[in-house]
């Protein structure tokens, strides 16, 4: 019997710090999608063909148009209807897409929701449904974007992303959707993580040692470590650092500091290591961004 584990899937990505990609797949035969999982979230936008999805243990057939949401960790799998062609698009994207290291102080009540699986994606969402245009037409447009990758389409990719979230707060659950919606998975530690997030928007300027960020989350270092990067896509150490750079940015954009300078008011004691922290997230120097 195969494993769990042998069955995670390393998904291909453009980037290391765009972690997301649309892939557009033509699946002739019975077999539609190997059973597989990824920590990443996906969604199957069905373009021709008709299949059967297996989605977290929750079957679903599909036809021309359906949208189907799969979480990060969830198992799936499709086969096609009576062996034909199904035409299909998988978007996989990480969750630090969303916008976890920004330090926005709405990603807490928000956005970790979703995160967490206190909220979730609907399962299925079909043309027939009422809230199929909104879904439809932010999902056409990101592909788009991605396919044609016209200057500042990253930015605009994030901002879909974001905006599923709100088509998805904005639910009714009319009877034919609550049935297929995935019963939500408490967080216990909820609470902690969003103090947390604000202690870091607070203290990042200093040393955040490891230890300390897991004892106000109530966790052990280990767990904290491993649910954190869950969580958000990224290390506790990108987190803040990211955080960092993206304060740092906004100085030398508007303030008028020094390179040096602005290394120092986020935190960083070696100005090599900030360069190379700077470069590593924004794909260009800190001077580059000064002369900008």
């Amino acid at each position: 019997m195969t494993s769990l584990k042998a069955l995670k899937e390393n998904t291909r990505m453009p980037g290391k710090h765009f972690l997301v990609n649309v892939f557009h797949n033509l699946s002739s035969g019975e077999r539609v999608l190997y059973p597989h999982w990824h920590e990443h979230l996906e969604i199957i936008y069905v373009v021709k063909g008709n299949a059967v999805f297996d989605i977290g243990g929750i079957t679903s057939s599909t036809s021309p148009g359906d949208l189907l949401f799969v979480h990060s960790g969830e198992l799936h799998s499709g086969y096609a209807v009576n062996n034909m062609d199904v035409d299909y698009y998988a978007i996989v994207f990480n969750k630090s897409l969303l916008g976890a290291d920004s330090g926005d102080p709405l990603y807490g009540p928000m956005v970790l929701p979703f995160m967490e699986g206190r909220k979730r994606f609907p399962l299925h969402v079909r043309p027939e449904d009422e809230v199929y245009p909104a879904f439809a037409e932010i999902i056409h447009r990101l592909i788009d974007e991605f396919e044609h990758k016209q200057p500042g389409y990253e930015l605009s990719v994030r901002s879909h992303l974001q905006l599923l979230i709100t088509a998805t707060m904005r639910l009714d659950h009319s009877d034919s959707l609550r049935k297929e919606v995935r019963a939500n998975h408490s967080f216990p530690h909820a609470k902690y993580f969003e103090k947390l997030f604000a202690f870091v928007r607070e203290e990042y300027k200093r040393p955040i040692p490891l230890e300390e960020a897991a004892q106000l989350t109530n966790m052990s270092l280990h767990h904290f470590c491993k649910t954190f990067k869950k969580i958000t896509g990224r290390t506790f150490v990108e987190y803040v650092n990211l955080y960092r750079i993206n304060a740092a940015e906004q100085l030398l954009r508007t303030e008028g500091v020094s390179v040096t300078e602005a290394a120092e008011l986020v935190g960083f004691n070696s100005i090599n290591y900030f360069t190379r922290t700077f470069k590593q997230f924004k794909y260009y120097s800190p001077s580059q961004c000064k002369r900008e």
